[in-house]
């Protein structure tokens, strides 16, 4: 876990924002590694672009139902 928050924090830093974090996105090195990696980036956006953000985006299954909701 900490290292996934460090990856997090790391994209954070940097003014990205993943939009698409789930288990499948989530690898590890190796079976028994604490070492993850985020992977797939396509819904990935930059803090500037305010119009992204606004955008609902995400899996399906993960989504929470508050923003199903949403007009």
């Amino acid at each position: 876990m900490r290292s996934l928050l460090k990856g997090v924090k790391h994209m954070h830093d940097k003014g990205l924002i993943h939009r698409d974090l789930k288990p499948d996105n989530i690898m590890f090195r190796t079976k028994y590694s604490n070492e993850s990696i985020i992977i797939d980036l396509g819904l990935a956006t930059h803090l500037s672009d305010q119009d992204s953000l606004l955008l609902i985006c995400g899996t399906f299954g993960y989504i929470s139902p508050e923003i199903m909701e949403l007009p």
